[in-house]
């Protein structure tokens, strides 16, 4: 499942809510479902009922500073392990088509999410959190806009801003104290001017 607080999780787990709670994996934990009667091969290993075998994972991903997610049901946090995955520690996907921009990406990456919050340093906008940094996978999409050649790099990084990072950005400073002017100031550290000038050399 991926971005799982973009669905109702009681519909989409339905009936298997129980059966996904690791004491009950396994035959231990069989039910019946209302599909049960569907099932009129007596060979069929769920032909007394449906169980989640223990050596099924089940992974989601989601997004926890999207506005469609106010809590999370704690009988939902008990069934699974929940791991954090920060901004810089997943720019993979730089690797695919930017691998020779890649150092050059994360230094800009680095730079705009230091200013969103810094986590060593405690500053950053009011209100924004590490939650909020920009990741690699906003950064791949440079790739949009460049040739093989890496010509134009500095249009290719204007497009990211304006097409993608500007947008996203005001969401999350939308209705916070200073918005206009927190965003302004993220557009400057975006620009920077000694970045600038790396781009266009």
């Amino acid at each position: 499942m991926d971005e799982i607080n973009r669905g109702e999780i009681s519909k989409i787990f339905g009936e298997l809510f129980f059966s996904i709670d690791p004491s009950y994996r396994g035959e231990k934990g069989l039910v019946k479902t209302q599909y049960q009667n569907l099932i009129t091969d007596e060979s069929d290993p769920f032909y007394e009922g449906f169980y989640v075998p223990e050596n099924v994972y089940i992974i989601g991903t989601m997004n926890d500073i999207d506005r469609s997610v106010e809590s999370m049901d704690f009988a939902m946090r008990r069934r699974f392990a929940w791991v954090e995955i920060k901004a810089n520690e997943h720019t993979a996907m730089l690797d695919e088509k930017l691998t020779d921009m890649k150092e050059e990406i994360i230094q800009v990456m680095t730079r705009l999410n230091a200013a969103i919050w810094d986590e060593e340093n405690h500053t950053g906008i009011e209100g924004l959190s590490p939650a909020y940094h920009i990741g690699g996978s906003y950064f791949s999409k440079l790739a949009l806009y460049l040739d093989n050649e890496r010509t134009h790099k500095e249009a290719a990084y204007k497009h990211l801003w304006e097409n993608h990072l500007k947008g996203v950005l005001f969401e999350y400073l939308r209705g916070t104290a200073n918005a206009m002017e927190n965003l302004e100031m993220l557009e400057q550290v975006y620009y920077q001017k000694e970045e600038k000038d790396d781009i266009e050399g």
